[in-house]
């Protein structure tokens, strides 16, 4: 890695584990609902479910790229620094959109099989429950925001100096 992107990450990292502002809310949240509303999105057709699995495993891609980014860049206190970036804030995070891949893909599937297996399926009540899933994973996800934004910075000040 050249010595431009380690400083770059190292930068980003430093900018992390301090007290995030008013504003970094807001724009975590939003890159999480669009994430959200794109994977909703897909599962609405039959080729979404290639998609979402994509967007899955890179979330997983740069989720491991950080916690090997913050263990070979800052040295002292680096598995400590890996484990309160990872838990529970990014740990949940991956669960609940696991749990809104999951059933996105088999929305997708439904369809599928609606179309090419000449199944008769009920989607008003379908789409009811994949909407009821999507607003209370979202709910969820502002959770997880929120202990992202706000305590988790304040948790590593405390046990990190």
């Amino acid at each position: 890695m050249s010595q431009n992107n380690q400083d770059l990450i190292k930068t980003y990292m430093d900018s992390y584990f301090l007290f995030n502002e008013y504003n970094s809310f807001f724009s975590v949240l939003l890159f999480n609902f669009i994430l959200f509303l794109i994977i909703w999105i897909f599962g609405l057709s039959m080729m979404g479910s290639i998609i979402i699995a994509f967007l899955y495993f890179f979330k997983l891609f740069l989720l491991s790229t950080s916690i090997s980014s913050i263990i070979s860049l800052e040295g002292n206190n680096s598995t400590l620094k890996a484990f309160l970036y990872v838990f529970p804030n990014q740990i949940l995070g991956l669960f609940i959109y696991a749990l809104l891949s999951i059933y996105a893909i088999n929305f997708s599937f439904l369809f599928f099989k609606s179309l090419f297996c000449k199944k008769e399926i009920n989607f008003k009540a379908i789409f009811k429950n994949y909407n009821k899933v999507f607003f209370i994973l979202f709910i969820f996800v502002i959770f997880v925001v929120l202990y992202q934004v706000y305590l988790n910075p304040l948790i590593f000040k405390l046990l990190i100096k």
